[in-house]
């Protein structure tokens, strides 16, 4: 059964597929790779097309229906970054990737630029085993880090994609935090640097599709709040809100 589901996500596009125990459930993790290359502007990779949570749960919806239909489950529910689990840990127990030193799940085919999504069902699948190999602690991302958030383990309050979607006023630290990673929202300089990044396959079809790099004032100003969400709406920089945008725009004096 388990190799029934792995082939017909794979004919779905998603070809890293592993399932973990939670709980009473079985979870079916999926990787979804975004890495469409490092364009000039102020965005974060992730950030350039239509929000990952929306595509990750529409991939994962036909899943679930697969399960239900094809497989004789009668539960299957998706999560994509919001839910019970903690993603990056169904991962890691699905053989899917390792810890990197930047936090962050390695992949040995896809590095790090993936989204985790997962489906959660009643039904029993034999486990995978997490990978055996690891990071290669080479110390580049804890080097580059615009706010040294991974010098000592992880310090989110230096986060600079942390600090990108903060609320309220920043510290002059945190702004210059900001200034240093240069983008408006998010921020790929652990990834970048990474060498388990040095040759990532392209991404899904559909993060290839109406990108923006580069979010400018005049794109924002003007815009009630509604109008900021029936233009910006189905883009993940969007969940914070155009004030916190402009924030760090104005850091950015952009």
């Amino acid at each position: 059964m388990k190799q029934k589901l792995k082939a017909y996500a794979a004919s779905l596009g998603i070809t890293e597929t592993g399932v973990a125990a939670y709980g009473g459930s079985t979870a079916f993790v999926c990787l979804f790779p975004y890495f469409s290359g490092k364009e000039e502007g102020n965005l974060s990779v992730y950030a350039y097309s239509r929000d990952y949570h929306i595509v990750v749960k529409e991939k994962l919806g036909r899943i679930c229906d697969f399960l239900i239909s094809e497989c004789g489950a009668e539960r299957a529910e998706a999560f994509a970054d919001i839910g019970p689990a903690v993603d990056k840990n169904l991962a890691y127990h699905a053989g899917l990737g390792f810890y990197g030193k930047n936090t962050l799940m390695i992949n040995p085919r896809l590095g790090s630029f993936f989204f985790i999504g997962y489906v959660l069902t009643d039904l029993v699948m034999e486990c995978d085993k997490p990978l055996e190999g690891g990071c290669l602690s080479c110390g580049r991302c804890v080097r580059a880090c615009p706010g040294g958030a991974l010098d000592g383990g992880f310090h989110e309050e230096r986060c600079a994609s942390a600090l990108t979607q903060k609320k309220g006023e920043l510290t002059e630290d945190e702004r210059a935090i900001i200034r240093r990673a240069g983008c408006v929202f998010g921020c790929d300089v652990c990834q970048l640097v990474c060498p388990h990044n040095a040759a990532p396959p392209p991404p899904m079809p559909e993060f290839l599709e109406n990108r923006i790099f580069d979010l400018r004032r005049d794109m924002l100003d003007g815009l009630s709040n509604r109008e900021f969400r029936e233009k910006f709406g189905d883009r993940a920089f969007a969940w914070r809100g155009k004030a916190v945008l402009m924030r760090n725009l104005n850091i950015l004096k952009k």
